[in-house]
């Protein structure tokens, strides 16, 4: 699908799309209690999410997931879609349920690394007929115990808190650094609201289960980087937007940082009561910044540096590059494609400037098809493969309309 959009302005107020991180950590709760989420929204990888568990004896409908009988395997083969989240979190899951099964995704999955999960784990009784998708997977984690690299992902580093929990508790030992910490705390956030107690000291995760396990009914919160892009969008077309319906923030959760950031680089941007609030200034500002904790700010942040006037820094980008796409790469060619000069080494450096209208060819990236729409609303622009929005935020293109977005589209039966 091609999407045309023409320099708009965008403005109002809009829900807040939903977080797949927590959707996705209330769907694998669910191998533990009866979850019902009141709101959820089914974005390709919440419905991947829903397969893996529907693997596991789940059986879902309308919002409810019920544990049908114990976790057990019941499909010998799992498609897990794009997500490298759904697949961080099946494989130490099954681990500890045991049995064979294979596991396949689209192109951008079978790209992701997992060799941390298959280091740990092959050293513990469990099989991989190869390190990256599709693979088999066979045996059983014994031990309510392991140690595992936290250089790759933090999401394998989840999939084990959950999977202990189904064990009935274990420690988890991070051999080295962590990356990408405050998802973590939103695991441990999310087992501690059924019931389950998880304590984090330094690189040792211990995960007890030892009261009763309460069931979970409520919504899924609202996420700040996605919605990000329409307040960028709303920021760069000289409009005013509210975004409703985000959770309170965090200190040991970064993602809401760019409200701040926005607000440093020159916005009016805060947040009051569930809501977030942006307007424009009259210039932005560059800034420094380090992402390593939550890498994908960078791509939240990139937007406004396009158009301030002093460069903007951007360290802690490592693993951008093995995200759905290199997307250090995609930064700097997106930015070209607008008439914008981005340096990409050990950091991003980009240097702001006058956009002109660009058109991009996605790599079938949803946060880089997000990343460049303000760039296009602001000055014009196409962009193709734009239907990848739908991994994370199915709605985009038409919530962008709703706004005031000037977004006409071709292809995947003109439906948005």
């Amino acid at each position: 699908m091609k999407v045309f959009i023409r320099n708009s302005r965008i403005n109002g107020v809009i829900p807040a799309p939903q977080s797949k991180s927590y959707a996705i950590r209330y769907i694998f709760s669910s191998l533990l209690t009866q979850v019902r989420l009141l709101n959820l929204f089914l974005s390709e990888d919440v419905a991947s999410a829903i397969n893996a568990v529907e693997a596991l004896n789940i059986r879902y409908r309308g919002g409810v997931f019920n544990k049908n009988g114990r976790a057990k395997l019941v499909k010998n083969y799992v498609y897990l879609g794009n997500s490298a989240a759904v697949l961080r979190f099946f494989i130490p899951i099954f681990s500890v349920i045991g049995g064979e099964v294979v596991i396949d995704g689209g192109p951008t999955l079978r790209r992701r690394p997992i060799d941390a999960l298959v280091e740990a784990l092959s050293e513990r009784g469990v099989k991989f007929s190869s390190k990256r998708l599709p693979l088999k997977v066979s045996g059983r984690l014994k031990e309510n115990y392991i140690e595992v690299s936290g250089r790759e992902s933090s999401q394998h580093i989840s999939g084990f808190m959950i999977a202990f929990s189904i064990k009935g508790g274990g420690t988890i030992k991070v051999v080295d650094k962590i990356v990408s910490g405050s998802y973590i705390k939103i695991t441990a956030s999310v087992l501690k609201s059924i019931g389950i107690d998880v304590s984090i000291k330094g690189r040792k995760i211990d995960v007890d289960v030892t009261g009763k396990i309460g069931k979970f009914i409520g919504t899924v919160p609202g996420d700040y980087l996605l919605s990000s892009f329409y307040v960028a969008s709303s920021l760069l077309t000289g409009g005013s937007i509210v975004v409703k319906g985000l959770p309170k923030p965090e200190d040991e959760i970064l993602d809401h940082s760019i409200v701040t950031i926005y607000r440093d680089m020159g916005a009016r941007s805060f947040y009051e009561n569930g809501s977030w609030f942006a307007s424009p200034s009259t210039s932005f500002k560059g800034i420094s910044v380090d992402v390593e904790d939550s890498p994908d700010l960078a791509l939240s942040i990139v937007p406004l540096a396009s158009v301030a006037e002093a460069k903007t820094r951007i360290s802690g980008i490592s693993r951008l590059e093995i995200k759905e796409s290199n997307r250090k790469e995609w930064i700097k060619r997106a930015l070209k494609a607008f008439g914008v000069k981005a340096l990409v080494n050990d950091e991003i450096e980009v240097v702001g400037g006058c956009l002109t209208k660009g058109l991009v060819r996605c790599p079938s990236d949803h946060r880089i098809a997000m990343m460049v729409s303000p760039l296009a609303l602001r000055c014009g622009g196409e962009i193709e493969k734009a239907e990848c929005v739908y991994k994370s935020n199915p709605s985009f293109w038409s919530d962008l309309r709703n706004l005031g977005g000037a977004i006409r589209t071709k292809g995947d039966n003109d439906d948005i």
